[in-house]
């Protein structure tokens, strides 16, 4: 919190949410071919029990990626555990691409999936 990279989400003045957004780009996910440096990453993300399924998860992502846009940077990238289908495709409905899995044996995570920086158009309508 001190380094201004961690974030809480508050409803009814209750914490229900946070994340972690900052620059560090993972250098065992990211190579330097990705351009690490044109990112925001986010790390740590979770959403309490008692608010999931309220859309708070997307717009957390919404925020950082608007973040990462007042920046200039091009993208906001994440990585996610390589075997949860279900948030991968919370992510996808969030307007991320999955750009590869880096398959490391010591490590759960390396589904490594990115979106541009800014808002997600609504293509719904």
């Amino acid at each position: 919190m001190e380094q201004g990279v961690c974030f809480l989400a508050f409803e009814d003045r209750e914490p229900i949410a946070t994340l972690q957004v900052d620059g560090f780009a993972d250098p065992e996910f990211w190579s330097p071919d990705d351009d690490p440096d044109t990112a925001l990453y986010v790390h740590r993300m979770a959403v309490s029990r008692k608010a999931a399924g309220g859309g708070v998860g997307a717009r957390l992502l919404d925020w950082a990626a608007d973040l990462a846009a007042a920046q200039g940077k091009r993208w906001l990238r994440l990585d996610a555990w390589k075997d949860n289908e279900r948030l991968h495709r919370c992510y996808e409905d969030a307007g991320f691409t999955l750009l590869r899995v880096v398959d490391l044996p010591h490590r759960r995570s390396g589904a490594l999936f990115q979106r541009p920086s800014g808002r997600v158009p609504d293509i719904s309508n």
